[in-house]
């Protein structure tokens, strides 16, 4: 047997395939990996999301959820099938930053970037809505992603809220998104100006390379 933290690979299920996720946000992107394993029910994968330390409880740079994988890579083995997955977003960092952790991701294949811009969100929204068939007028909206005043939420957020009823950042049903993934990465696939770009320069999102390698799809 091989062990991976808290998950042990049998030798009888040696080509299963251990996909490790690291993420900006400290809720929203695990509430709903947990719910998308769930859904995929593939045995030939194991998801482990990543935690932050108290210490980094705040801290959501590229950077640092690439030194999370890198960090989980050192202390564990990996296979070659494996995969270490960012996930992070494009609106508060800068090209500097994001460039850095692609290029990292370029020097090692086991690496991975799924970007979204301007952020996460807009991969939960395409659950529900094909974003390409929006008007330019509420595209631009969707990429500014602003405030409405300086302690509202972001409008995004306040996009998904209206189209699930309620939302927030720690406390969302997204059981009843996974169950359009397909949907989801169809058209995340169809908002795609420059294929093979490390990230999207527009508004998108890589989130659906991630989900079509836990899926399957």
């Amino acid at each position: 047997m091989k062990r991976y933290g808290n998950y042990t690979r049998k030798e009888a299920s040696l080509d299963s395939r251990l996909i490790i996720i690291a993420a900006e946000g400290e809720f929203t992107e695990k509430i709903y990996f947990e719910a998308l394993r769930k859904h995929a029910r593939n045995s030939r994968v194991h998801i482990k999301i990543l935690e932050r330390d108290e210490e980094n409880k705040h801290n959501s740079s590229p950077e640092y959820v690439l030194e999370q994988l890198m960090q989980y890579k050192t202390e564990n083995p990996i296979e070659q099938d494996d995969e270490l997955w960012l996930v992070i977003d494009r609106d508060r960092w800068t090209i500097k930053s994001i460039s850095a952790v692609a290029q990292r991701c370029v020097q090692d294949p086991s690496y991975h970037l799924a970007l979204s811009n301007p952020c996460f969100e807009l991969w939960l929204i395409l659950h529900i809505v094909d974003v390409s068939l929006e008007s330019e007028e509420e595209k631009i909206k969707i990429q500014k992603n602003r405030r409405e005043k300086k302690n509202t939420d972001p409008y995004l957020k306040r996009k998904l809220r209206a189209l699930l009823g309620s939302y927030s950042e720690s406390n969302y049903d997204a059981d009843q998104l996974v169950i359009q993934v397909a949907e989801a990465i169809m058209r995340a696939e169809a908002l795609e100006k420059i294929k093979n770009a490390r990230w999207p320069h527009g508004l998108g999102t890589h989130v659906y390379k991630l989900a079509k390698s836990i899926t399957n799809l």
